[in-house]
């Protein structure tokens, strides 16, 4: 079973959304902020991050930098609710294997994880 880290400062999104990765057959964990996010990156060593931009203590493109730099293994997806082509071309740059841009559909992640998972 893949391990997928949610990570957003939501918590009713990240519970909720930890709840579906669970009915698509992936093991979820969940972090609100970068500090737990880091935490939980080295603890649980998920296969896949699917981390929010905006956060109480720190960016987004912060824990995806340095996730790629610790562990490149791990498939990195940017979730922002800020359409911007710099700021996708930037997420790229350092690594992201994917963009979403808010609102998200089930669906739509079902597919990209399954993608992701290969």
């Amino acid at each position: 079973m893949k391990k997928v880290l949610v990570i957003d400062d939501e918590w009713e999104f990240v519970k909720d959304f930890s709840m579906a990765l669970e009915m698509f057959g992936y093991e979820p964990f969940r972090a609100v902020d970068g500090e737990s996010a880091f935490n939980a990156i080295e603890t649980k060593k998920p296969d896949i991050v699917l981390c929010d931009y905006k956060l109480p203590d720190t960016e987004g493109d912060k824990i995806l930098e340095k996730t790629k730099k610790d562990h490149p293994e791990i498939k990195f997806v940017m979730v922002t609710a800020y359409y911007d082509e710099v700021m996708e071309k930037r997420f790229r740059t350092l690594g992201a294997d994917e963009v979403v841009f808010k609102p998200i559909v089930l669906a739509d992640i079902e597919v990209l994880l399954a993608k992701l998972s290969k």
